[in-house]
């Protein structure tokens, strides 16, 4: 009898999947079969990544942003969160980042004028 129950529930409130799901233009009706079915494999789909989160967490307890990231960026079926999950960069490492591709610009922009002005 629990199973049945177990079944037919969701962790999940419907009624949230449901708004996010009319928040897309693309979307017009929604039936309740696949309501259920789209909120149940959210379930399923969050249950698999902190599965393997656990299973790759320095912390055995606790999960961490930096967890999740590495899984994304790790499991090749994830590679569609990598926009949405990136990993994280220190400030200094990202002005390094940026200054190194600033110069490389500067140096691509200064070959393309010297190569104009020799034509």
């Amino acid at each position: 009898m629990a199973d049945k129950e177990r079944a037919g529930s969701c962790v999940l409130p419907i009624s949230r999947i449901k708004t996010i799901m009319k928040s897309s233009p693309e979307v017009s009706n929604i039936g309740q079969e696949s309501l259920f079915l789209i909120t149940k494999s959210t379930e399923l789909f969050v249950q698999e990544l902190s599965r393997m989160m656990m299973t790759n967490a320095a912390d055995g307890n606790n999960l961490s942003y930096n967890d999740l990231s590495q899984i994304v960026d790790e499991q090749e079926t994830l590679q569609f969160l990598q926009d949405i999950i990136p990993k994280k960069v220190k400030v200094r490492d990202y002005y390094a980042l940026v200054g190194k591709t600033k110069s490389l610009q500067q140096l691509t922009e200064g070959e393309e004028a010297k190569k104009e002005e020799e034509t």
